[in-house]
């Protein structure tokens, strides 16, 4: 309530500031001839208050704000006109308070002390004021206190200050204002003159002005002032002279002007009328639709005419955004107004039908002339199409002044022509002018909201430098959007239920044809429509007071950038971003970077990606984590163009087969220096895993870049190794064909390119062009018995687990045999014995003529054989019984091993048992070592005995 009170006074008290003129008197001396003390010289600077301030090079502003927490300071235009928001000083009176307030702080306006004096702004220059009766009628709730700024007893004009106090203990000063002007070296300058008003030559002060007369004037009052501006219009101080000059009065020419003038040249700095001038009010209105929709499916209503054209007698004035006009005039009598169906910006010129028009009106001085165009009874869709296409093309322009007010040919263009009710249907364009069709085929009339913003948005294109085509269409759209907020473009073009497009649409970005809504340039249009819809609902939820200020301010300024071009591209991304970048620098992001991104990114049109942390592995990524948790993964998390939010970094992890990741927090170990541990994971699991960091402004960095979308990964297991990875494709294989026991007479296993196209098999390999397949040559398939393919001998001893996958195809042209299988066969002594792992006897025919691959299979050696050092593999094609077509092929052949545990100590065998089995082994080794490993040699002294027999005792279980 104090705040609410205190505005209103302070609104008063400025009011009564500007509008009481500082009289002096006639014979003016050195010494301000009106009531009021002068008060005595402090110096130029505050220097009697900066004992208060222990920090000498702390500037007054800072020191305000330390000093009163709770104060504001509002500047306009760059002149501080209030101090506000908290108590300022108090005193025995409100005159002592004020005072005490401008002691310590009148250089706040750059303004010393000494150059004030308690002089107020009125007739009698009373110094205080009171202010708001109290509720009691007799006494004031606040009092003001006024001071004048003056240099060398020279007022300087319509320069005070003032303090609004409140009348309780204390004086409480709560609010300051001025309009006190820096008048810096004015003294030294005027120092040595004769500054009596009796010395000024009102001659050479006047000289400039007389010829505005037609009668004799009379020259009253001038005194010397000094000059700095007035309001928000500060210019460098120099001596001059006020005066007024009264003439023709009790004539129609009657004038009473206040002037300010240069005193060494007579040049005009102000000129003010002193008396009133006749003046009448128009209101200039037009009957529209109350929406952005169609005539047809809208309702009409009245709204101001946006600087409508008025003509009274041969002076052509506009009304302002809301129809209105104020227009004074010398003298009382009558005035004829007669608006036009044009306006300061655009003229309407109708294609079909009769301009609208409006009679002319004579008014008195005072009155109010109010006209409507299109009035309701005559309104229908060929008249109302006048009034809504001129209505829309003024707020299309406004909106985009508002945004970039430089906007080339827009900012001084008048007279654009709108050309509404054009003979067809159905349509509307934009050839210099923009133009729209009558109703008619299934269509509304066009001359309606955003299809007048739309064609009024190909001009902006135009003036901006670029093509239209796509982007014409989509920056059309996108004009419309800004206008409308909405995301239907042509509510009611034919329908009152759709419109022809809209900007809430998937369209995605096409290299060859545009965009996945098309590539006709409207549906490719809405590419970029798409874009700004989403970026607005991004920015509805940031900013939900000024959104559309902010993305028309985007939108409008984008055009220019977009010269020579009319393709929609991610460079337009980048102009977005750049607009809205704050410090020059991308590569740390742009205050709404992942708005902007995430807008675009979602039609395809592709952000560039932040640069604002390095994360670095000195190590490396592992391959391989622990699975009873532990491993530690060095972490560098360098700056480049953005900081690292403290406590920010963290590993995440997930298992291959969960949807979730999980994370832990990195431990800092220095300066940009981290480690990662990872969990328990289960053995043999997948793991997919990254880094991250948050830079300050919460942008998120990865490694890999990727993050989600493209991690590292990992086997959990204490190691893993790769014993064999082949796809056939380059050199010669290791694997071998024919095996002891193979019976076929034809169709032996060849590392080939594949079948022919007839041959029933795959004409490819799984993987690349070459796989091991069944005797392609001259399609002969395998007959009378089995055929073998062998891999080599490898050591899959270490291995806890230990895997083989691969792919197969086989195929038995139209026949359904189930005695010609598949079959996969393991061997942990060589080849000596073998187990069989798998059979497979369905075809995987795509056809009755070709094959296709399997899926790969994976098995897990160890839940057939104990893996050895001897491990070996074979595929057996067989064709038994009836003689059937048989074509199999095998290719993308991998054997790996994962070690989940570590080593049991004592264990001789691997089977993480320590028994009777591993003390055998230790007995048969007993004595000195005559093998490399000594198996049983626990110490490592090069003799098995009693000794190492002890320490596997330790163990026995």
């Amino acid at each position: 309530m104090i705040h609410n009170r205190v505005s209103i006074l302070s609104a008063t008290v400025l009011l009564l500031a500007s509008a009481v003129f500082a009289a002096g008197t006639n014979k003016q001396g050195i010494k301000a001839n009106v009531p009021g003390t002068k008060l005595g010289a402090v110096g130029t600077t505050n220097s009697s208050t900066t004992a208060t301030n222990p920090q000498d090079t702390e500037t007054i502003q800072a020191r305000f704000a330390r000093l009163f927490p709770g104060g504001g300071l509002l500047d306009i235009q760059g002149s501080l006109r209030r101090v506000y928001g908290t108590t300022f000083s108090t005193g025995a009176s409100p005159s002592d308070s004020a005072d005490k307030f401008m002691r310590q702080w009148s250089m706040l306006w750059k303004v010393p002390y000494s150059q004030l004096e308690k002089v107020g702004p009125f007739e009698d220059g009373a110094h205080t004021l009171p202010l708001v009766a109290d509720d009691d009628g007799e006494n004031t709730k606040f009092t003001a206190a006024y001071f004048r700024q003056q240099a060398s007893g020279i007022p300087v004009f319509r320069a005070y200050g003032w303090g609004l106090v409140r009348n309780e203990d204390n004086f409480p000063m709560v609010l300051a204002g001025a309009t006190l002007r820096n008048i810096g070296d004015i003294e030294t300058r005027i120092a040595g003159q004769d500054l009596d008003s009796s010395s000024i030559n009102i001659g050479l002060a006047a000289n400039q002005v007389l010829g505005q007369f037609t009668e004799a004037p009379d020259i009253s009052s001038p005194r010397y002032v000094i000059w700095a501006g007035i309001d928000e219009d500060v210019r460098t101080s120099q001596l001059a002279v006020e005066f007024k000059i009264t003439s023709g009065e009790g004539t129609e020419n009657y004038q009473k002007v206040l002037f300010v003038t240069d005193a060494a040249t007579g040049d005009v700095l102000y000129r003010e009328s002193l008396i009133y001038h006749g003046s009448v009010n128009i209101k200039v209105n037009e009957y529209v639709t109350s929406d952005f929709k169609a005539d047809t499916c809208g309702v009409e209503t009245t709204r101001g005419m946006p600087y409508a054209k008025v003509v009274i007698g041969t002076t052509t004035l506009y009304t302002d955004v809301n129809g209105s006009l104020v227009y004074p005039y010398t003298g009382t009598g009558t005035v004829t107004i007669a608006p036009t169906m044009a306006g300061k910006y655009f003229t309407v010129s109708v294609g079909s039908g009769t301009l609208n028009t409006v009679a002319a009106q004579t008014v008195a001085d005072g009155a109010t002339a109010t006209f409507l165009f299109n009035p309701a009874a005559a309104n229908a869709a060929i008249t109302t199409a006048q009034t809504n296409t001129y209505e829309m093309a003024n707020k299309t322009r406004d909106m985009c002044l508002l945004a970039n007010p430089n906007y080339p040919t827009v900012k001084t263009q008048t007279g654009f022509i709108v050309r509404p009710n054009l003979s067809g249907t159905c349509n509307a364009y934009y050839d210099g002018n923009i133009n729209f069709y009558l109703t008619g085929g299934g269509c509304a009339n066009t001359g309606y909201g955003d299809v007048v913003c739309h064609e009024y948005g190909h001009h902006l294109v135009s003036c901006a430098g670029s093509g239209q085509n796509q982007y014409g269409e989509g920056m059309g759209d996108v004009v419309g959007v800004m206008i409308t907020d909405s995301p239907i473009l042509g509510y009611g073009f034919q329908t009152c239920s759709t419109g022809i497009r809209t900007a809430s649409n998937t369209c995605t970005y096409s290299s060859t044809g545009c965009s996945s809504c098309g590539s006709e340039i409207h549906a490719c249009g809405q590419l970029i429509s798409g874009c700004v819809w989403n970026l607005r609902n991004s920015f509805v939820a940031s900013y939900p007071s000024d959104y559309r200020t902010r993305l028309a301010s985007l939108c409008i300024n984008s055009m220019p950038l977009h010269a020579g071009s009319a393709t929609i591209e991610n460079d337009i991304t980048v102009d977005y971003l750049t607009l809205n970048d704050n410090d020059g620098n991308l590569g740390n992001g742009t205050p709404d970077y992942y708005a902007i991104a995430n807008a675009f990114n979602a039609h395809g049109l592709t952000a560039p990606v932040l640069n604002l942390l390095d994360i670095s592995l000195p190590n490396g990524a592992p391959t391989n984590v622990s699975p009873a948790g532990g491993t530690v993964v060095n972490v560098n998390i360098s700056p480049l163009s953005g900081t690292m939010v403290a406590d920010s970094g963290k590993l995440f992890y997930k298992d291959t087969a969960s949807s979730t990741y999980s994370s832990v927090a990195l431990a800092s170990t220095g300066t940009n220096t981290f480690t990662a541990t990872f969990p328990t994971l289960t053995c043999n699991s997948n793991i997919q895993y990254y880094f991250q960091a948050t830079a300050t402004g919460g942008t998120l960095v990865t490694n890999p870049q990727g993050g989600t979308s493209a991690p590292f990964t990992a086997k959990a297991a204490l190691s893993s190794a790769v014993l064999i990875s082949d796809n056939f494709d380059v050199g010669v294989s290791t694997f071998t064909s024919g095996a002891p026991g193979d019976t076929a007479t034809t169709g032996a296993w060849i590392q080939s390119l594949g079948y022919g196209a007839t041959c029933y098999g795959s004409t490819t390999g799984y993987s690349g062009t070459k796989a091991w397949i069944t005797a392609a040559n001259g399609c002969v398939d395998v007959d009378g018995g089995k055929v073998s393919l062998l891999s080599p001998i490898v050591d899959a001893s270490g291995g806890d687990t230990v895997e083989i996958s691969f792919a197969y195809y086989l195929s038995y042209g139209t026949a359904s045999p189930t005695d010609d299988p598949l079959e996969v066969f393991v061997s942990n002594d060589g080849g000596a014995s073998w187990v069989l792992m798998a059979s497979y006897n369905i075809a995987t025919n795509s056809s009755t003529t070709t094959s296709t691959w399997s899926t790969l299979k994976t098995l897990n050696v160890r839940d057939y054989v104990s893996a050895t050092s001897q491990m070996r593999f074979k595929w057996v094609a067989s064709d038994n019984g009836t003689d059937n077509v048989m074509e199999a092929g095998v290719d993308s052949v991998t054997v790996s091993t994962v070690t989940c545990l570590g080593a049991v100590q004592g264990d001789l065998n691997g089977d993480r048992l320590v028994n009777s089995e591993d003390l055998g082994i230790l007995l048969g080794n007993f004595g000195d070592c005559t093998t490399s490993p000594c198996l049983g040699d626990f110490n490592f002294d090069g003799v098995v005995n009693s000794q190492d027999t002890g320490t596997m005792l330790l163990y026995y279980n």
